[in-house]
């Protein structure tokens, strides 16, 4: 069987598994996965806003989350 994998939600920051993401997307040929739609909806508006910031370090509180 299939394992997830933990990524990173690219807008904000959160460990997301792959495998039950709220959202993902393609951009560029490379598929990006979200903890819940708002954060796919901001990626999705601006994706090189978050690319750019994907070196970043998460911050404690996730308000897109709660």
């Amino acid at each position: 069987m299939n394992s997830t994998t933990a990524v990173k939600d690219p807008v904000c920051g959160m460990d997301v598994e792959s495998a039950i993401a709220a959202g993902r997307t393609e951009h560029k040929g490379q598929t990006y996965y979200f903890c819940g739609s708002k954060c796919k909806e901001k990626f999705d508006l601006s994706p090189e806003r978050y690319l750019d910031k994907s070196a970043a370090t998460s911050r404690g509180s996730h308000g897109c989350c709660s």
